[in-house]
């Protein structure tokens, strides 16, 4: 959103009460609304409402919150407030690890609530990316974990946990070159920075799902002793919205 224009909140929490209570006051306070109740919902309104922030709980109904943030940061660098009745510091680091910017533990004075997502709002340009990309006949949505043929919209393509974790970081930096310890690093952690046989069985698992040719790839490709650059095309998300009117 444009400074002159309402900056737009998106809670996420299954509590109604709770959800009622931040919407009503942050409307005092000027701002836009949008809400969701799970996971699934929220990654959908993030990618398709546009949303300045998000205060996110983790004890959501289909998945941890954690994950969700984890998830979303493949593709966005949206401020997220956490708002959780969990309260326990190992907790607390997981979510901020995860990439929370901000984190309060219920319950909460709601006056604190507001102070610190304009807080996090200062600090950031909302420098959400596109959450939709073309990889030759794939159109990828990255919020839904999506893979559909782009001609029909139709044919869905299975990949495994890491698959997606690999391809999400590889879109992340498309068009960019990423070392081997990097991809490493980012998908199966510090102690696997060694590990390039990983890295290249799950590359060419990659390939035979998304190459029309995985002996000579087109989209995934190799940089001999150094790493990987993918070549995607990003899609406005308006137009993805329209594909699927």
């Amino acid at each position: 959103m444009n400074d002159d224009q309402k900056k737009c909140i998106l809670i996420v929490d299954d509590h109604l009460e709770i959800v009622r209570t931040l919407v009503m006051n942050f409307r005092a306070r000027g701002y836009q609304t949008l809400s969701a109740g799970d996971a699934k919902s929220a990654a959908a309104l993030v990618a398709e409402g546009n949303p300045d922030a998000m205060i996110l709980d983790l004890g959501l109904p289909d998945m941890d919150g954690s994950d969700l943030i984890v998830k979303i940061r493949s593709w966005s660098n949206l401020p997220i407030l956490v708002l959780s009745g969990r309260t326990e510091l190992d907790r607390k680091l997981n979510a901020l690890k995860s990439g929370a910017d901000d984190y309060i533990s219920k319950p909460f004075e709601i006056d604190e609530v507001v102070a610190r997502v304009e807080a996090v709002l200062r600090r950031s340009t909302n420098t959400t990316s596109n959450p939709y990309f073309d990889l030759g006949r794939w159109r990828i949505d990255l919020s839904k974990h999506q893979i559909a043929d782009s001609k029909d919209n139709k044919s869905d393509l299975h990949l495994t946990p890491i698959e997606w974790r690999l391809l999400e970081y590889l879109l992340s930096k498309s068009g960019s070159l990423v070392s081997q310890r990097e991809l490493l690093q980012a998908v199966w952690g510090d102690s696997y920075e060694n590990e390039t046989n990983y890295l290249r069985l799950f590359i060419s698992q990659l390939r035979k799902k998304l190459e029309p040719n995985p002996q000579l790839p087109a989209y995934i490709l190799t940089e001999p002793g150094i790493g990987y650059r993918l070549i995607a095309i990003s899609v406005p998300a308006a137009k993805k919205v329209d594909d699927n009117a």
